[in-house]
């Protein structure tokens, strides 16, 4: 073989195994929760934090009280 056929070689080889191996630890980071996920939290920080960056507080549906005008 070429001398540059066989370096052209190991420098593709070695290039589409960048990337490989073992991986950071970011993968086993838990995500940060989002507000539609404050009813799933029993972490009672957490989710103080959580209600004051959320605009309407706790989930779910609350009707107001009926008025009669």
């Amino acid at each position: 073989m070429n001398k540059r056929t066989l370096l052209l070689m190991l420098v593709v080889a070695a290039g589409l195994n960048v990337g490989c191996g073992k991986k950071s630890d970011e993968s086993t980071q838990v995500a940060s929760p989002t507000c539609s996920d404050l009813d799933k939290i029993t972490d009672p920080t957490q989710k103080a934090e959580l209600l004051k960056k959320c605009p309407r507080g706790e989930p779910g549906f609350k009707p107001s009280d009926k008025k009669e005008w």
